[in-house]
């Protein structure tokens, strides 16, 4: 079965807090969720796109992913 990545994202941002993407790619990979760079990227943008998540750049090669707060969401 294979597991939407979207959601694997999601639920691992909701359970383990903002990290990055290397921990991230690590963390899925750890609970068996198979996927490409390209996919990763694509799902990250639409997420973001989305409002659902927010990536900022964490140094040269690192990007930090959270989860933004539907609280948050709701004030704008």
């Amino acid at each position: 079965m294979k597991i939407n990545l979207k959601h694997a994202i999601i639920n691992k941002l909701c359970a383990e807090g903002p990290m990055t993407d290397k921990d991230l790619i690590n963390n899925l990979r750890k609970t068996g969720v198979e996927f490409s760079t390209r996919e990763l990227n694509s799902t990250l943008l639409f997420l973001e796109i989305e409002g659902l998540i927010m990536t900022k750049w964490a140094g040269k090669d690192k990007k930090r992913i959270e989860l933004i707060n539907i609280e948050r969401k709701e004030e704008r």
